[in-house]
């Protein structure tokens, strides 16, 4: 990870990401040569709604091969081998936002799909406002049931705990008619995710002169009567089956707050 990207998390955060997760703890690969690890993959899990029916979807994230060993067909043999892994514990689903390395061997060699590519929308956070009908907490409590509905992810008080408030980044909670969660990259605002009515208080607790979003297309419009527009910018999202018979979602969204790299 450090020769990839920099930096290397600490113990801490590679703990809270990989073996923390309420719902089970993530699927971790590393290939090594001579003794060198040059590689790693990971499954993360997430609870969603796909076609009405609650189902657990794997999600490859933290992947990276070392740059001197690219091009050797290390990471697709790995991840590979992890999709085998994981279709043997019953996930029969994929989903993943790829990054610019790894999207062709999941492409190709792989079999994954391409699916609708997730839109970032942006607005200006304007100054600050009461927050009326919702409150701050540092912990999720009891929140409504929610029937699966459409393709999204699903997230009960455990699942929100753990990525949120448990987090080693920092996020701002609000309960009131639903939830909200924000977050700050640099300079930037993110509205992480979001149930209920509860786009304007987000807003008014966010940090960052400029608030970025994933809405789902249900709520387009609301984002957009709240000031939101639709950037230029996107996110591609791949998916594959790993059961016989496993129909990939016609349009998965993910909120920003559901993928790891934001």
């Amino acid at each position: 990870m450090g020769r990839v990207w920099g930096t290397r998390p600490d113990e801490g955060e590679l703990a809270w990401f990989y073996e923390q997760n309420p719902l089970r703890p993530a699927s971790v690969l590393l290939a090594r040569v001579g003794g060198r690890a040059v590689a790693t993959v990971a499954i993360h899990f997430t609870r969603m709604s796909i076609a009405g029916e609650a189902l657990e979807v794997g999600m490859p994230l933290r992947v990276a091969t070392d740059p001197a060993y690219r091009g050797q067909g290390i990471f697709g043999r790995l991840e590979a081998e992890n999709e085998e892994r994981v279709a043997a514990l019953g996930i029969r689903l994929l989903l993943t936002v790829p990054n610019a390395a790894s999207a062709p061997v999941f492409l190709g060699r792989l079999g994954w799909r391409r699916l609708p590519s997730l839109r970032l929308w942006a607005r200006v956070r304007l100054r600050r406002g009461r927050l009326r009908g919702a409150r701050r907490v540092e912990r999720f409590a009891e929140l409504p049931a929610r029937a699966p509905s459409g393709d999204r992810v699903l997230r009960d008080p455990a699942w929100l705990n753990w990525r949120f408030a448990d987090s080693p980044s920092h996020y701002r909670l609000l309960e009131g008619d639903g939830y909200a969660v924000t977050g700050r990259r640099g300079r930037l605002g993110v509205l992480a995710c979001l149930e209920g009515d509860l786009l304007a208080q987000a807003a008014s607790v966010a940090e960052g002169a400029l608030l970025l979003a994933s809405p789902p297309p249900p709520r387009r419009a609301a984002y957009a009567l709240a000031g939101y527009l639709p950037s230029p910018r996107s996110f591609a999202l791949l998916g594959k089956g790993l059961a016989a018979g496993q129909a990939l979602p016609s349009r998965p969204h993910f909120e920003l707050g559901d993928l790891d790299f934001l």
